[in-house]
C-alpha cells in the first residue's frame, strides 16, 4: 500500500484546519450605508453591523447570547426596521429552539421580548415584514397541540395580536396597505391550498379553495 509522505500529509492537515476555522458571514441586510449580518467571529453566531464602505464589525447583542443557524430557524432570523430604529431578532433559551421575537436598537443593545404572553407557549417564526408600516407577521407553532397561529405585531407599539389558528398553517400571504385585511393560507398537500381572511366578526371568509372541513362533511 502506498503511503503519503509526511510533508504532504502535514500540508493537507493544515488546509483542513484552515477550512474548519473559516468564519461565517451570512444573511446580510444592507440598510442605508450599513451592512447587518450574522457571523461567528466570536466563536458563536451573533449579530453584527459595519459601514458599507468598510471598517470593523460591531457586535449588536451581548456576547453571552448565541443566535441559531439561519438555515434552521425557519423564516427570518432577524430583520432591520430602520424607520423605527429597531431590529427584530429571533432568540431561544439556551438552544431549546423555542424562538421568541426580541427587539434591539439598530445601534445594538440588550434584547427585549415582544408580546411575550402570545409567544411563550410556542415556537415563533418571522415570516413577513412591512418595513414602512412597522408591522411583522409570525407563525407560532404550539408546543401543546398540533396547531399554528398567525400573529401580527406592531413593532413600534410592541403589541401582538393573534389572527387565526389552524392545524394546516394559517400562513400570512398578503395584506391591504392599512393592514385592516389580511389574507391567510392553509396547505393540505402540495398545491392544495385554501386562501381566506378573518372578517370583523372573527369568522373565516374563504376566498379560494374548499376547506377540508367542508370536504369531510360532503363525503
Amino acid at each position: 500500500m502506498a503511503t503519503v509522505p509526511a510533508d504532504i500529509a502535514d500540508r493537507r492537515a493544515d488546509r483542513i484546519e484552515s477550512l474548519l476555522s473559516a468564519r461565517l458571514f451570512v444573511q446580510p441586510q444592507l440598510v442605508d450605508d450599513r451592512i447587518f449580518f450574522v457571523s461567528n467571529l466570536s466563536g458563536q453566531l451573533s449579530l453584527y453591523a459595519m459601514d458599507a464602505s468598510g471598517g470593523v464589525p460591531e457586535p449588536l447583542i451581548p456576547p453571552r447570547i448565541a443566535l441559531q443557524n439561519p438555515e434552521l430557524v425557519g423564516g427570518e432570523l432577524y430583520h432591520v426596521l430602520p424607520r423605527i430604529g429597531e431590529i427584530l431578532v429571533m432568540l431561544d433559551s439556551d438552544g431549546d429552539e423555542n424562538y421568541i421575537p426580541h427587539l434591539i436598537p439598530t445601534e445594538g443593545g440588550f434584547p427585549e421580548p415582544v408580546g411575550d404572553e402570545v409567544f411563550t407557549s410556542g415556537r415563533a417564526h418571522l415570516v413577513k415584514v412591512d418595513d414602512d408600516a412597522g408591522i411583522a407577521y409570525f407563525t407560532v407553532e404550539s408546543r401543546e397541540e398540533s396547531v399554528m397561529t398567525a400573529v401580527r405585531v406592531d413593532v413600534a407599539l410592541r403589541t401582538a395580536e393573534p389572527l387565526w389558528q389552524s392545524m394546516y398553517g394559517a400562513f400570512v400571504v398578503a395584506w391591504t396597505p392599512d393592514h385592516s385585511r389580511v389574507v391567510l393560507a392553509d396547505g393540505y398537500t402540495m398545491g392544495d391550498v385554501v386562501l381566506y381572511e378573518v372578517d370583523a366578526a372573527g369568522a373565516r371568509e374563504v376566498l379560494f379553495g374548499t376547506p377540508i372541513e367542508e370536504r369531510n362533511a360532503e363525503g
